[in-house]
C-alpha cells in the first residue's frame, strides 16, 4: 500500500497578495513537475520555481479564494488561508495614490496620456465596486488630495496647475505654473505641498502664496508623496537610475535619505499607527512594503507587482496598477 506523503503549506510570504505579485510558498511533501499544482481557489497559479519545501508563484485572478492548496499526483493539501486582492474596478487610469473622500468612497483617474482628453476623467469608486464619473474639464488629472474641509484638490501634468474641485461641482485654479505636477500633500496647518517632477516641491499657503521649499533630483515619471504626523514630506520618485530612494523633508526643507536600493518606487501611505506604506521593488521583490521609522525596518508586506499608488481605510487597502483599482484587507486585520 502506497504510503501518503504529508503533503501541506507551512507558511507564506507575505500573507497578502495582488494578482501578478509573486508569492513565497513554504510547503512539504511538493514533487516539482507536471503533475504538481498550486492553486488559489479552483484557479491554478503559475509556477515561476519549485522545491520540495519552496514554491514561488505568480498570483492569478481568483476572486472567490479563501487561499492556496498544492496538488501533487491524487493528493491536495489542506487550505491555507490567504488574503488575495480582488479587483473593485476596472477600465481606470490611475497615475498616482488614489484618495478617500469624505463619505468612504474613493477617487482615483482615468488620466489618459500626454494632452489627451478624457470626457469623465475623475472617477468616484463605492466600496462595493460601483464607478461614478465626473465630467469635469481637466486634462491629465494627476495628483489627488483632500483638504482638511473635504474639498478635492488635483493636479494636472498637462498644464502645469493645480485645481480645487467644490463640492465636486466647480473646478477653480489654486496654483499654476508648477512645472509637471503631480503628487500632493496637505500639512497639518493647511499648507498644500506638491511634488513637480523636474525638481522641485512646491509649497502653497491657505492664502495661495507659492513658494519653492526643496529640491531634489528630476523624476522621469513623477513624484510621490506623503506627510506623517509630524508634518515631515515623504518623496519617492523613479530616475533614470538603476536604484532610486526614499527621501524625508524636515519642516524647515531639510532634505534626507531614508531608504536606499528602491526599484521604482511609487504611491505611498501612511498607516494610523505610523508606519509607512510604499509600493516599490526591493532586492528582487515587488509589492507593497512597511517601513517603520520607529525602528527602520523595511519589510515586504503585500506582494504585488509594481503598483501606482495605494490608500487605506478601516484596515482595508486599496491598491492601483495603471488600469484597475483592487480591494484587499490588510495583513493582520479582520475585515468583516
Amino acid at each position: 500500500m502506497k504510503k501518503a506523503r504529508d503533503l501541506r503549506i507551512t507558511g507564506v510570504s507575505p500573507l497578502s497578495g495582488v494578482p501578478g505579485g509573486r508569492l513565497l510558498v513554504r510547503c512539504r511533501g511538493f514533487e516539482p513537475g507536471l503533475e504538481s499544482k498550486v492553486f488559489l481557489g479552483n484557479v491554478e497559479a503559475f509556477i515561476v520555481s519549485a522545491s520540495e519545501d519552496c514554491v514561488l508563484i505568480q498570483l492569478p485572478e481568483s476572486p472567490c479564494s479563501l487561499g492556496l492548496t498544492l496538488r501533487a499526483g491524487d493528493e491536495t493539501s489542506p487550505l491555507f488561508p490567504f488574503n488575495l486582492a480582488v479587483r473593485l474596478a476596472a477600465e481606470l487610469h490611475p497615475v498616482m495614490n488614489p484618495v478617500i473622500a469624505p463619505d468612504g468612497s474613493i477617487i482615483t483617474t482615468i488620466s489618459g496620456g500626454r494632452g489627451q482628453e478624457v470626457d469623465m476623467p475623475l472617477v468616484r469608486v463605492t466600496r462595493q465596486g460601483d464607478k461614478i464619473p465626473y465630467s469635469c474639464e481637466i486634462t491629465n488629472p494627476t495628483g489627488l488630495a483632500f483638504s482638511r474641509d473635504g474639498q478635492l484638490h488635483i493636479s494636472s501634468r498637462h498644464d502645469g496647475t493645480v485645481l480645487k474641485y467644490t463640492d465636486f461641482e466647480h473646478l477653480e485654479v489654486v496654483a499654476e505654473d508648477m512645472g509637471i505636477p503631480c503628487g500632493m500633500v496637505f500639512d497639518s496647518k493647511g499648507n498644500l505641498y506638491v511634488g513637480d517632477r523636474t525638481g522641485r516641491i512646491w509649497k502653497i499657503g491657505k492664502a495661495g502664496r507659492k513658494m519653492e521649499f526643496a529640491s531634489l533630483e528630476p523624476s522621469i515619471s513623477a513624484y510621490h508623496l506623503a506627510i506623517d504626523g509630524e508634518d515631515r514630506i515623504y518623496v519617492t520618485g523613479p530616475t533614470f537610475a538603476a536604484r532610486d530612494s526614499l527621501y524625508r523633508i524636515s519642516v524647515d526643507g531639510t532634505v534626507e535619505t531614508i531608504l536606499r536600493g528602491l526599484a521604482r518606487p511609487q504611491g505611498m501611505t501612511f498607516l494610523p499607527e505610523g508606519d509607512l506604506l510604499l509600493t516599490t521593488g526591493y532586492k528582487g521583490r515587488k509589492g507593497v512594503f512597511r517601513y517603520s521609522p520607529a525602528d527602520g525596518s523595511f519589510r515586504l508586506h503585500i506582494a504585488a507587482p509594481i503598483l501606482v499608488g495605494l490608500a487605506v481605510l478601516d484596515q482595508t487597502a486599496y491598491l492601483a496598477t495603471g488600469d484597475a483599482l483592487y480591494t484587499a484587507p490588510l495583513p493582520g486585520s479582520t475585515v468583516n
